[in-house]
């Protein structure tokens, strides 16, 4: 009982809080208070815990053991108890859902009559909230409708129709059974997508994604219905039925701005003019909103006005975090609400991509005024626009972060200080790159997820990998670039200029179950250097090992490895590019499954002469 006391308490102390910060007329949109929604968590509480007061019991488990009978046909105990009849007045009061109707306002009066219960009032209570719903018909994007025959389905109909089974479903609430739709029903149909896949027994959206060669995220974004996780894609309660788009629905968006007269198309719209556009945030945009602190608007209540997601949001407007929104956003500050189709290409990172072409001078004379400490050797050269950044460049020229300030020194690392508009930055320069090459060792191999013989990826991948890429790796579960590039021998600089739209620090745009280039033609590698930090060797010129050994290693084995704690056989072959075979040839005390013979501190051979 002391738990249920101090839980309303909360909720009382919630609603006082909520009061005294945002008044009772706040709202969240038009017609929904802030207060309304607490209150609306009051009222569930209401009648989820009121109690019997002769027996402290819980209204609802009492309601619930009642005979599985008709109300009207209970008996008179249970029928006219104060659980039963308090129940239905707090529904009749309830202002804050729709459970009361008409069936249950006839049935309160049956009780009432038939308990001589003195209700003053049988009406359904007014809703706390006024939102303003469209009295009309809402508009069906596609423009297309269907009325269901006799045996549709929603895989029938999608599959005929070229449409999701899955955004179907979820755009037309009409629908209460996926597999037996009343005949005469008419549906909005979605707009249509060139490729369908009916789902399998045991896929996943992963599955999908791959074998449809797009994004898993993509695959979400195409089908409505399905959730961020895709835990849903077998659902059965609602089924929503197998077919899926895998391609656009109604083609490749063309970055048509909503809600705005001043975009149609790809064309992009210029930033009101006083305003000044916030710190990294895209120029590539359709639509512009320009905060005002009086206003007191939230974030969320920004994108709801203007019909984006929260996420897209903050990623086309980097200088927002999306846990401290509200708190980041500055007045007088122009933030895009519609960035345009390929805003952020060649890039994992919240760049900001001009949508026209850059003007790049590929000169030894820079086009424009420079700051200090720029390489002679620098051949490409690029002035600076309004509203751009570090970020801006690298992501449009495909080079690192740490390449851009190595060419670029008087730039501060956060790019605050030293970044100019109309001032030229080297994005380019003469036989020179941040990769030291090593000539491989011929021992070395590569793990067999690689594609040597095709440049066709072996799973989906982002924009900006070189066409001539010729080998590929897909990434797992616990991958990170540096794993990567470790296991093909490949410097960080090279992974991120053949994957540009991994961020330099590998925290947005790598993604497990995508293909990230690992070679190209011509491309010099290394395997892992043998160091005190990570594998202990001994030279070609020594056979002695660096620790305690077991029998059957070959006498000319040339090098050793002391494991650590954790590693395992795979762990080696990785580290050191040789096959499981090899691994096992050198040390034949280690059982083939690596369950037994294989001991931390212990030294394995890992290459012989």
């Amino acid at each position: 009982m002391g738990q249920i006391f101090n839980a309303e308490g909360s909720i009382a102390k919630f609603h006082s809080s909520v009061l005294a910060s945002c008044g009772e007329s706040a709202e969240l949109v038009p017609g929904l208070p802030f207060l309304g929604l607490v209150d609306q968590v009051w009222s569930n509480w209401n009648q989820s815990c009121f109690v019997d007061p002769d027996t402290g019991k819980n209204c609802n488990d009492v309601i619930a053991a009642f005979p599985d009978v008709d109300m009207l046909d209970l008996p008179t105990s249970d029928l006219c108890s104060y659980c039963n009849t308090k129940k239905l007045a707090m529904m009749q009061a309830d202002a804050y859902t729709e459970a009361y109707t008409e069936d249950w306002q006839s049935t309160y009066k049956s009780v009432a009559q038939a308990c001589n219960l003195t209700v003053s009032d049988f009406n359904a209570t007014d809703s706390a909230f006024n939102v303003t719903v469209p009295t009309s018909t809402p508009d069906c994007v596609s423009g297309n409708t269907y009325t269901t025959k006799e045996g549709d389905t929603c895989d029938s109909i999608a599959l005929a129709q070229g449409v999701s089974a899955a955004t179907m479903f979820y755009i037309n609430p009409d629908i209460l059974n996926c597999t037996s739709i009343l005949a005469g029903t008419s549906l909005c149909l979605p707009q249509q997508c060139e490729d369908l896949y009916t789902v399998q027994p045991n896929d996943t959206c992963i599955d999908i994604a791959i074998d449809s060669n797009i994004r898993t995220q993509a695959l979400l974004t195409y089908n409505s219905q399905l959730n961020w996780n895709c835990s849903n894609l077998h659902s059965t309660n609602p089924y929503w039925g197998t077919t899926l788009c895998v391609s656009p629905p109604g083609g490749t968006y063309t970055g048509q701005a909503r809600n705005s007269s001043g975009s149609t198309g790809s064309d992009v719209v210029n930033p009101p003019v006083g305003s000044t556009v916030a710190s990294g945030t895209t120029t590539d945009c359709g639509a512009w909103y320009v905060y005002d602190a009086s206003q007191e608007l939230s974030c969320t209540q920004i994108c709801l006005l203007n019909q984006i997601a929260i996420k897209l949001f903050t990623e086309a407007n980097p200088s927002l975090n999306k846990t401290t929104c509200d708190s980041d956003l500055v007045s007088g500050k122009a933030y895009c609400v519609n960035p345009l189709d390929g805003w952020n290409w060649g890039s994992g990172t919240n760049s900001t991509v001009p949508s026209s072409t850059p003007t790049v001078t590929a000169a030894t004379t820079p086009p424009a005024a420079t700051q200090t400490g720029i390489p002679a050797n620098c051949n490409a050269y690029y002035v600076a626009k309004s509203g751009q950044d570090c970020g801006t460049l690298e992501a449009l020229f495909g080079i690192t972060d740490a390449q851009f300030h190595a060419w670029n020194p008087a730039v501060s690392s956060d790019c605050v200080t030293g970044f100019m508009a109309d001032e030229a930055y080297c994005v380019g320069v003469s036989s020179s790159t941040s990769a030291t090459k090593t000539t491989p060792k011929p021992t070395s191999t590569k793990p067999a997820s690689a594609t040597t013989s095709s440049v066709k990826p072996p799973g989906p991948t982002q924009s900006g990998i070189p066409a001539n890429c010729n080998k590929y790796y897909v990434a797992k579960a616990g991958d990170n670039c540096n794993t990567i590039a470790e296991k093909y021998g490949i410097t960080s600089a090279q992974f991120h200029s053949w994957n540009p739209a991994v961020s330099s620090d590998c925290a947005t745009g790598f993604m497990a179950d995508e293909a990230y280039c690992v070679g190209v033609p011509g491309a010099t590698t290394s395997k892992p250097t043998t160091t005190s930090n990570t594998p202990t060797t001994t030279s070609n010129t020594s056979v002695k090992p660096p620790g305690p050994t077991q029998s059957g290693i070959p006498a000319n084995c040339s090098e050793y490895y002391v494991a650590k704690a954790g590693e395992d056989c795979s762990t080696v072959v990785e580290k050191f590019g040789i096959t499981n075979a090899q691994f096992h040839a050198w040390n034949p005390a280690v059982s083939s499954d690596c369950v037994s013979g294989f001991m931390a501190d212990e030294a394995y051979c890992v290459a012989v002469a």
